[in-house]
């Protein structure tokens, strides 16, 4: 089934606002014949619409949009529609300040802005309960209609007292009484017992927990606001519903806001900069990956630049099929649509020279526009990928809880040192590099479905979590896991009896006595016990890594060039039918690569292609009777593939090869008769 019902095609389009040139007739007529020019298909409309639609409290018009509904039918293009709760009218902002948040100093934010509104507010609520009604009333039934923006890219937070109360809620049915929360919060730390619900303070910095509990609370309220913006959209309509994350934004845990979605959506930025190819690809398909593992089928890119970002920064133009590339990356990975921020450029204000499909001058013969029009055509060819399945079966954990637990921890060399969103990302893209298909879990997922489960700083472990890890391994699986894995529980409080905590110390067989922060002189080696890794037994540990003892587990690299040489780097315990590996150090990418190989290679997971060049990365896509194949080329020179049978190169016209020429910076997509051996094989 494609992303909208009875719409099989790869969703190609973008951002578009035409209420900002109601003064300009000539250019919307200009619009929709460029439009067919690009090939697209698909809209997002009405983002920030709401001083259009109401420029009056109480005084409506929908004409403008009417229009662009009925053009969209006629032209047989889809609308996504946006509830406008992004961007409040200026009469909203300033009549009701109370819709205004409140800041962390305690001062009322004025009306300024975007998404600047708190999530409490009654009078927020009521005023866009009646446009959403209005939008839902007038266009639910509309064959332009696709399917529903909810709001766009969430974010910030609201410390109103309506907000705060809301926070003693939430603490209330978290702890359920004051002696749970002095319990959970270790209260007696520096006299801190609380006797009230509201003397814990959000400006604590001796609490590390109620920072965590926050963010909790706010992705709570923002999902709570999201579920009333969807409801008085179900009054009337039942399209699917969407909205657009930002991609590995701290602030927000993005597991709980995908529970709302029909489909997910993304918004994505990578900048390409001379040198951090492989890494940004990597990162960027790790997004992809973790997208396509929230809903277990394909996403929409909602937003990419087809142009350049105003707001990187280093503004280069888009060297020659970069662009390309990045659209078969976000196709390869599981997405169903591929759209851009932004249509076309404004004239005005701070996103006038954001990169956007149709410039300032109006042509359709500039490089953007020629690129996106080339891409479009190739999409109609290729629409038959729609709804193809990727079948991974290794996952790398990315937990949002997690994280912020790390990151309101003192110690290990500050947050900024901490990075486990670079610690995961770099463990992703050593697995990447093997081109097998891959899911980006989180830690609540199931991990029946894969065969190894990578869990890099997974510092804390929610309730059960430890235990399902060890059914995962009991059961056959392969868990790799990493220093600064296993230090808390859920209220961010250490494990007593050791490192890793709970049944992770038995399934590791392993003790954790602490962990040693570099000084950047400091050099320290592993050294591998008994096999090399492309004929090196000697590697670099990087920053930091923890003195280990074994209980059980086997030995199979030890530290050298230090005081604890000889004490465990690296360990493996079998444990039931599977494998428990502990990696105590930070390692290289040289390393990372020959060690996922082994544990890939032993669990039978073969690429998705074989004998690919070294710079070439794969992914695949695959239904009942045809699998495609995404090749793209991570160099900025032609790199030439040996098929290991004759495919179709789809991308390029549908021609047989058996080999292909990749150009520079480029890619393609083949296409051949899918071969049910296994979903991870060819």
């Amino acid at each position: 089934m494609s992303i909208f019902r009875n719409f099989p095609h790869i969703l190609h389009g973008g951002d578009y606002n035409p209420d900002q040139w109601l003064d300009y007739p000539d250019v919307i007529d200009r619009d929709f014949v460029l439009m067919d020019k690009a090939h697209c298909n698909t809209f997002s409309v009405g983002i920030f619409s709401w001083s259009q639609y109401e420029p009056e409290e109480g005084r409506f018009d929908f004409v403008w949009m009417d229009d662009l509904f009925e053009r969209c039918a006629k032209q047989e293009k889809k609308l996504l529609l946006a509830t406008p709760s992004g961007g409040r009218p200026a009469w909203l902002g300033t009549r009701y300040p109370e819709t205004c948040r409140v800041l962390p100093d305690g001062r009322r934010e004025e009306w300024k802005g975007r998404h600047n509104h708190c999530w409490t507010s009654p009078v927020m609520r009521e005023k866009l309960s009646i446009i959403i009604g209005k939008l839902a009333e007038r266009y639910a039934g509309h064959p332009a209609l696709a399917g529903w923006h909810v709001s766009n890219e969430y974010n910030g937070e609201c410390r109103c007292p309506l907000c705060l109360k809301k926070f003693q809620e939430f603490l209330k049915d978290r702890y359920f009484s004051l002696e749970n929360l002095n319990r959970a919060y270790w209260s007696g730390f520096w006299s801190h017992g609380f006797s009230d619900w509201d003397q814990v303070s959000l400006n604590d910095s001796a609490l590390d927990l109620v920072h965590v509990d926050w963010l909790r609370f706010n992705t709570r309220q923002l999902c709570d606001f999201m579920a009333f913006e969807i409801g008085e959209v179900r009054k009337k309509s039942d399209a699917p519903v969407t909205t657009n994350m930002m991609g590995w934004f701290p602030g927000v845990d993005y597991w709980r806001v995908a529970g709302l979605c029909d489909f997910i959506s993304d918004d994505c930025y990578p900048t390409w900069y001379n040198g951090e190819t492989e890494y940004t690809a990597a990162r960027f398909a790790a997004l992809h990956d973790m997208h396509y593992t929230m809903g277990d089928k394909p996403f929409v890119m909602m937003e990419s630049c087809p142009g350049i970002p105003n707001y990187k920064p280093y503004c280069k133009i888009r060297r020659p099929n970069e662009f390309q590339r990045e659209m078969l990356l976000a196709l390869g990975h599981g997405a169903d649509g591929t759209m851009y921020f932004q249509w076309r450029k404004g004239l005005g204000n701070c996103e006038k020279f954001h990169g956007a499909v149709v410039g300032h001058d109006d042509r359709d013969d500039t490089l953007v526009f020629q690129r996106v029009a080339d891409y479009g055509a190739r999409l109609e060819r290729m629409a038959e990928i729609c709804d193809s399945r990727i079948h991974p079966r290794v996952g790398v954990l990315f937990d949002w809880e997690s994280n912020w637990c790390l990151a309101n921890c003192k110690g290990f060399g500050g947050g900024s040192a901490q990075q486990p969103e670079e610690t995961i990302l770099r463990h992703y893209q050593a697995l990447w590099s093997h081109n097998v298909p891959l899911a980006v879990p989180e830690s609540l997922s199931d991990f029946s479905r894969y065969k190894i489960l990578v869990a890099p700083m997974l510092f804390m472990l929610k309730p059960g979590v430890a235990e399902r890890m060890a059914e995962f391994v009991r059961a056959g699986g392969t868990l790799v896991m990493t220093y600064l894995s296993g230090y808390v529980d859920e209220n961010n409080l250490c494990f007593r009896g050791g490192f890793p905590g709970g049944v992770l110390r038995e399934l590791f067989g392993i003790r954790n006595e602490d962990i040693d922060i570099f000084e950047p002189s400091t050099q320290i080696s592993m050294l591998l016990n008994g096999f090399s890794f492309a004929g090196k037994t000697e590697f670099s540990v990087l920053n930091r890594c923890e003195y280990i003892h074994p209980e059980g587990a086997e030995v199979l690299a030890v530290y050298h060039n230090v005081f604890y040489a000889g004490h465990p780097a690296l360990t493996v315990n079998r444990f039931g039918k599977g494998k428990a590996v502990y990696l105590a150090a930070e390692m290289g990418e040289d390393f990372l690569h020959a060690f996922y190989g082994k544990w890939l290679s032993e669990a039978g997971i073969r690429p998705v292609l074989p004998n690919l060049p070294p710079s070439v990365r794969a992914s695949k896509r695959f239904n009942d009777r045809f699998a495609y194949y995404f090749l793209l080329n991570m160099t900025d020179r032609e790199q030439k593939v040996s098929l290991p049978r004759k495919m179709e190169d789809l991308w390029n016209g549908g021609r047989a090869v058996t080999e292909v020429i990749l150009p520079a910076s480029g890619g393609t997509v083949l296409k051949a008769v899918e071969i049910p051996e296994t979903a991870s094989s060819l």
